[in-house]
């Protein structure tokens, strides 16, 4: 890593557990903008400005850069406000139709860190299950909460309510493997029930989260997920980092063994476990199944392409060349996800030879879909 990368992560790290920072690696000639702009590509300011803190006041950037880093925490914080208070209000008209939906990741994964509000939010997720995804949906419509076009994809429906993004999931997720996909739809359903849930009062309004064994691992499979299709930030291994912090004694280690085995996760899980104990600062202990035997695979090129396309692969130059018309514009998405999967396939293996063919039927259904809700 560079020296610019080190210093970025001794910043996150200090952010994330409240350590000191390691001095050593600043001097007067910090170049802060390289430093800032990989937490603005990894979507983790808040958190690196919580490390900057922590600093001697002079070694901490000028002033003019400390402003304008506090102002884009003021906006993350105030993003944490508004994606809470429409928690409190679309949980309640869910419930008061017998509905009763489980938060996925976002908000509820944010209670895991020493400071919710600098983790950079998103969209709002609700898991609501096949039974009353239906009625979910024509009751958002139905309110006037849904301020924008209808769009439905394979796994979910989702809209914009006055400039919050929410989904509602019929299903959480989808494996492209058809064998390994039953097999996690079953195991959903069973760590899904009521009985086995967490609740996080939220000013007053009890939101269901799911189980500590069920979000260990579908924390990581989104991920892991999204960095098959374009790449990942580091917000989204933080917040798997979090998760496992928080609930390690939870966790039952024999079955999320059996678990990851079943799914095809354990190679690409104790390969990013290599990032999360050495970049993000897990430790081998409350990190299940951690080895040293693929990190050099993981530092040479998972955490190296991690840094190079950022968020969601965002800052891939491949992007900039996409063709301006919607079913070239899928098309040119197609190939770049299938170049993607190819390259990984031998480092990661089983579980990227299907994504092939899985983003090809995606690809086509979401182009049915699309033009058939716009008619």
């Amino acid at each position: 890593m560079s020296r610019t990368e080190e210093q970025f992560f001794t910043l996150l790290q200090s952010g994330l557990w409240g350590s000191p920072v390691d001095i050593s690696l600043f001097s007067d000639d910090t170049d802060w903008p390289a430093i800032l702009k990989i937490a603005v590509m990894q979507t983790v300011s808040g958190i690196v400005f919580d490390g900057i803190s922590r600093l001697s006041s002079e070694l901490q950037p000028l002033t003019t850069i400390m402003r304008q880093l506090y102002q884009t925490v003021i906006r993350i914080e105030q993003s944490h406000e508004l994606l809470n208070e429409r928690l409190t209000r679309i949980i309640p008209l869910l419930q008061s139709e017998d509905i009763y939906p489980i938060l996925l990741k976002g908000q509820g994964v944010a209670q895991n860190y020493p400071n919710p509000v600098r983790r950079q939010c998103g969209d709002i997720d609700l898991y609501i299950g096949k039974k009353d995804y239906k009625r979910a949906c024509e009751l958002a419509v139905g309110r006037g909460i849904v301020s924008n076009d209808i769009l439905e994809s394979h796994k979910h429906f989702h809209f914009d309510w006055d400039g919050v993004e929410i989904e509602f999931h019929h299903i959480v997720e989808k494996l492209p493997d058809p064998f390994k996909n039953k097999r996690f739809q079953y195991w959903t359903q069973y760590h899904l029930q009521k009985n086995k849930l967490n609740v996080w009062n939220l000013n007053n309004t009890e939101v269901l989260l799911p189980s500590a064994n069920f979000d260990a691992l579908y924390i990581f499979n989104h991920a892991f997920h999204h960095f098959i299709s374009d790449g990942i930030g580091c917000r989204q291994l933080c917040d798997w980092v979090m998760y496992l912090h928080r609930f390690h004694a939870q966790i039952d280690r024999q079955e999320l063994m059996k678990d990851l085995k079943a799914f095809g996760l354990l190679r690409a899980w104790q390969i990013f476990g290599c990032i999360a104990v050495h970049q993000l600062g897990l430790t081998k202990e409350e990190f299940p199944f951690y080895t040293d035997k693929i990190r050099e695979v993981s530092q040479k090129i998972i955490l190296k392409d991690i840094l190079l396309l950022g968020n969601f692969g965002r800052y891939d130059p491949k992007w900039k060349t996409r063709p301006p018309g919607y079913l070239s514009g899928k098309l040119h998405n197609f190939r770049m996800k299938n170049r993607r999967a190819l390259k990984l396939f031998s480092i990661i293996g089983e579980n990227v030879s299907l994504y092939y063919i899985y983003y090809l039927v995606i690809g086509i259904q979401q182009i049915v879909n699309d033009k058939f809700n716009k008619h």
